[in-house]
């Protein structure tokens, strides 16, 4: 009960206890002019059955007020209750349908990421090939180059060798002439001391 409501029934309690107090005065009768006619009647007890018909209008007004509101309030109740489950429906078909994007994003991220290591895997078995096939080229070209440097040191060994041997055979022929020239030089100078040797031999006999 509200503060209104019981205002309302202390009024009342008063108007009870006055008439009470009052009964004989309520129920003098009296005449009373109603406009059209006059009657006699107690006047009190009219104003009392006026009073508790208005109260009674008042709380009949005053419950159909508060049951209208009660069931309005009861129809917001649901309307809201209705609005919170399809707010709940809403927000579980979001969650769920973010729930099945996120799966689908995490199965495609992980088939790209299978995707990517077979891809990483081919490529690098291709690789590992290329790279084989190249050692085993340039081993071949090693090889080949190996033997060809084999083979040039070889023929200019060679080639140095006779070289070697010729010029050793030209010192030797160089050597052997300058040998005999220097032998025939001497042989002739040698000569040359004993003519004039026996010259002043001959030339000191004669003196």
């Amino acid at each position: 009960m509200n503060l209104r409501n019981l205002t309302v029934l202390v009024i009342l309690l008063l108007v009870a206890l006055f008439a009470g107090l009052n009964w004989p005065l309520f129920t003098a009768p009296s005449e009373i002019n109603l406009l059209f006619t006059r009657v006699s009647a107690p006047l009190g007890l009219i104003l009392l059955a006026v009073i508790a018909l208005l109260s009674l209008l008042y709380f009949i007004f005053i419950a159909v007020i508060e049951t209208g509101a009660l069931i309005e309030i009861r129809r917001y109740a649901r309307q809201v209750e209705q609005a919170r489950k399809l707010a709940d429906q809403a927000e579980a078909s979001r969650f769920a349908e973010l729930k099945r994007y996120l799966e689908q994003e995490l199965s495609a991220l992980a088939q790209g990421q299978s995707d990517l290591k077979a891809h990483v895997s081919l490529e690098a078995g291709e690789a590992r090939k290329a790279l084989s096939l190249e050692h085993d080229t340039l081993k071949s070209q090693h090889t080949e180059i190996s033997g060809r440097v084999d083979q040039k040191t070889e023929q200019l060994k060679g080639e140095l060798l006779a070289r070697l041997e010729s010029l050793e055979r030209g010192l030797a022929s160089d050597v052997e002439r300058t040998g005999n020239t220097l032998a025939a030089y001497l042989g002739e100078l040698e000569d040359r001391l004993l003519g004039r040797a026996g010259g002043d031999e001959a030339a000191d006999e004669e003196a």
